[in-house]
């Protein structure tokens, strides 16, 4: 049968109706494939002709969801931070003060599978968003904030000192994570998120 190329898709030619591409939907595949591939491989094996072989597309197909590694990186960015607030979400769920503020700190540490390709997913993004200051923010003062909530009902229930300044200790456990992301992806060392995590955990703690 003869073909017919239709917005990246060929389509018998004919009486058939060209087959309507939902771009989002092929987008959010790249993501996952894409995010699968850093998972498997690290961010260095993760490259555009990997990501199109993986998705048994062209190389140059692929740039038409995407306009460049920046915009992919920035769109994996956004669902990395998606798959952290779920597990946040469910981490917490239940837990007030002190236990949901571990439980917090424990999911924004690249001490699993998943966040280890997320940490480097990130660190790769803030290079991005130094080469391009229009790009998407950087969810962070969120999660300070729920830090900040936790901490007050952890002071209220007497589990840390009544004065104990929660937003400081916000702002330093987010300091601690970000350098843990950092460090991790630059040198894939398990026991350096791992030390970073007790310290943060230390840190709201206040010894």
């Amino acid at each position: 049968a003869a073909f017919a190329y239709h917005g990246g898709e060929f389509t018998p030619r004919g009486d058939a109706m060209p087959k309507i591409v939902d771009h989002e939907q092929r987008r959010t595949a790249i993501v996952s494939t894409f995010l699968s591939l850093v998972e498997q491989r690290g961010l260095d094996g993760a490259t555009s002709r990997a990501l199109a072989a993986e998705l048994g597309i062209s190389n140059s197909l692929l740039w038409r969801y995407f306009s460049d590694m920046d915009a992919l990186i920035e769109r994996a960015y956004r669902e990395v931070v998606a798959h952290t607030n779920a597990r946040v979400a469910q981490s917490i769920d239940g837990r007030t003060g002190l236990a949901a503020a571990y439980a917090l700190i424990d999911e924004l540490f690249p001490v699993t599978t998943a966040s280890k390709a997320e940490a480097r997913v990130v660190v790769e993004y803030w290079g991005a968003k130094a080469r391009n200051k229009n790009s998407y923010v950087e969810p962070h003062n969120c999660w300070r904030l729920k830090l900040v909530d936790f901490l007050t009902e952890a002071s209220a229930a007497g589990e840390i000192p009544a004065d104990a300044p929660v937003h400081t200790l916000a702002n330093a456990v987010m300091g601690i994570v970000g350098n843990a992301q950092i460090e991790y992806a630059m040198s894939g060392d398990d026991h350096v998120a791992l030390a970073a995590r007790d310290l943060a955990r230390s840190v709201v703690r206040l010894h």
